[in-house]
């Protein structure tokens, strides 16, 4: 088997049904702080990051219902490319449905976003970026 080159993986996010009670889980088994992000006084988003720059990985956890229409993908994962608007361009041909192009981002490395044939919401993020 060859290895992989010129992508890697970069995102994984979690539904979980009780953010707060998934948030001090993994905070007390791994002994790490999740960044959050809150509405209402409560958390909605919860991410941890590993790495900077071309090693960055990021792990993040949301509240997910049946009804939530912005979570009604079946997962949601992140790729680095050497070369982010050839990558989303075949994706595209090949059948995804668009969410966003490429697209350059506030603390983030310039990426954009798709849904695979089965509903995967896929994420690429440039190299280098």
């Amino acid at each position: 088997m060859q290895p992989v080159t010129g992508c890697r993986p970069v995102a994984i996010n979690v539904g979980v049904k009780n953010l707060q009670e998934a948030i001090e889980f993994y905070e007390a088994v791994f002994g790490v702080r999740f960044e959050t992000r809150e509405s209402d006084g409560r958390p909605v988003h919860a991410r941890l990051q590993f790495g900077r720059d071309d090693s960055f990985f990021l792990f993040n956890m949301r509240e997910r219902t049946a009804d939530d229409p912005h979570r009604d993908h079946i997962s949601a994962f992140g790729f680095a490319v050497d070369d982010l608007e050839a990558a989303h361009a075949r994706a595209v041909q090949a059948g995804a449905a668009q969410h966003f192009a490429p697209m350059d981002g506030d603390g983030m490395p310039r990426h954009s976003r798709f849904e695979d044939p089965s509903g995967n919401r896929v994420v690429l993020w440039q190299n280098g970026g």
